[in-house]
């Protein structure tokens, strides 16, 4: 007896329509802040953004903000805010010309060093290596050297700034 025949090879499903691109995903790239003793309030500039267009979601230190229109999704995001919030009762507002997110500070009255917490756990680490680390009993050639080292451009800038005009002093005095 003859071996059966093999079956016929198995065929693919007829392909789908191709998968819808993904928008494009850019970050906001102007905004500004306030505070109050009880808000911290982003204000992104977007004319005439709409419920629909915009999400946001606040945790209890982090905020993401996403606006979305004509196949381009635009985010801002923060995920070490300065002080803990209240994400029950933030809130997000839609203006004429802007998109305003009014996050409640958890403890009302703290005053925030900034948007986020970089800058203040900059200065506690320095504060820490002051008392107890590799800065302890420095002079002041290395802490400014430090300083400098560690800086921000912009930091950096009012550095070399202050530095010149210092030099500048001297010399005047030098020729007096």
């Amino acid at each position: 007896r003859a071996p059966a025949p093999a079956p016929p090879p198995a065929r693919a499903p007829a392909p789908g329509p191709p998968p819808a691109p993904a928008p494009a995903m850019e970050k906001f790239e102007t905004y500004s802040w306030d505070q109050t003793d009880k808000f911290v309030t982003l204000y992104v500039p977007v004319e005439g953004a709409t419920a629909a267009e915009t999400t946001h979601d606040v945790g209890d230190r982090s905020f993401a903000l996403a606006h979305a229109r004509a196949g381009k999704t635009r985010r801002l995001v923060v995920s070490n805010l300065c002080g803990p919030v209240d994400a029950a009762r933030s809130k997000l507002v839609l203006k004429r010309d802007r998109i305003q997110l009014r996050l409640a500070k958890a403890a009302p009255g703290d005053v925030w060093s900034a948007l986020d917490d970089t800058l203040d756990r900059r200065k506690a680490d320095r504060d820490a290596r002051l008392a107890h680390g590799d800065l302890k009993g420095a002079s002041t050639q290395q802490l400014l050297a430090d300083m400098y080292a560690n800086a921000s451009d912009e930091e950096r800038a009012s550095l070399l700034a202050a530095a010149a005009a210092g030099a500048d002093k001297r010399r005047g005095r030098a020729g007096a």
